[in-house]
């Protein structure tokens, strides 16, 4: 038994198609069968029941690879208390992010990133905050960005930005016509709204005090981007958060700011616990600090929002 096999095994659970699980690994198809099998000769247990549609783990196979994935993760953990001991920043970062957050505010640090730590691979993945907290803890993610606050012991916060919410609102609604917003305005028909299962849905609904969309709510979306186009072809209103929109935020008469306190959704790297690579995590928050205008910090006012 060794550490590869282990990767090997990680990573056809991950997958599930021996195919993919090989490719992922940068290893041949074959290479990678041969090492499961031998493990599991060494174990003298079937770890998966090998189908048309791919692999699926046994009972006894989920109980290994549980505990492999614990030992990569402890193996993984030595590396990095000595790149932490060198000052080395190198390695695979693996970054989960909330589709809300992913195309507004990665394209501001990565290149950055990347060009400051050519020895670091990073990785981004587009996922629900639900998921990103669970592959946290899992280890299968290093850090998540997110909405905040999660709530959860396992995970330590590290919060960025406070975003404010705009409201942005078609020409021919009513709303075009105020200078700010409240809540209670937010009662009025015409609401456009993300899907269920994204944070800033529920932001959305705690903010209009709405336990559900009820008969305010006139389209779901899955995009940010599809609201707003929504609102400028159709009618109707959305809201949506600053970085969405700023590079019209200060010309646009159509985006409305709420009255103080704003409402404002707090942005958060977030790690495990155990997470010891310091540097990596201070490296990224300096560059995506100073990616965005200082009024984002999250040392500005405003009343958070809550989404669980």
């Amino acid at each position: 038994m060794n550490l590869q096999q282990l990767s090997y095994v990680v990573a056809l659970d991950t997958h599930r198609q021996f195919g993919l699980a090989a490719e992922k690994s940068c290893v041949s198809q074959p290479a990678l069968s041969v090492q499961v099998q031998k493990l599991e000769e060494e174990l003298g247990v079937l770890l998966f029941d090998r189908t048309q549609r791919g692999a699926e783990p046994t009972a006894i196979g989920a109980k290994v690879i549980a505990q492999a994935r614990l030992v990569l993760r402890e193996a993984q953990l030595l590396r990095e208390l000595v790149q932490v001991e060198k000052g080395e920043v190198v390695g695979e970062l693996r970054l989960g992010v909330i589709p809300t957050l992913a195309p507004y505010l990665v394209p501001r640090f990565l290149v950055g990133l990347t060009a400051a730590y050519p020895d670091l691979r990073v990785r981004v993945e587009e996922l629900r905050s639900e998921e990103i907290m669970q592959q946290l803890k899992e280890h299968r993610l290093d850090v998540g960005l997110l909405v905040t606050p999660l709530d959860d012991r396992q995970l330590h916060e590290l919060p960025l930005l406070n975003e404010p919410f705009l409201l942005l609102a078609s020409e021919t609604h009513p709303l075009a016509a105020a200078a700010t917003v409240r809540p209670s305005d937010l009662r009025q028909p015409g609401l456009w709204l993300m899907q269920q299962g994204h944070c800033f849905r529920n932001q959305v609904l705690n903010l209009c005090g709405m336990a559900s969309p009820a008969d305010a709510v006139t389209y779901e979306s899955g995009s940010i981007e599809t609201l707003k186009e929504l609102v400028r072809r159709h009618h109707g209103y959305t809201l949506v958060p600053e970085l969405a929109v700023l590079d019209e935020v200060d010309d646009n008469q159509l985006l409305k700011r709420f009255a103080e306190p704003a409402p404002v959704r707090e942005v958060s790297l977030v790690v495990h616990h155990g997470f010891v690579r310091t540097t990596l995590l201070t490296a990224l928050r300096d560059l995506i600090l100073a990616s965005v205008p200082a009024r984002l910090h999250a040392t500005s006012a405003g009343a958070k929002v809550r989404w669980r």
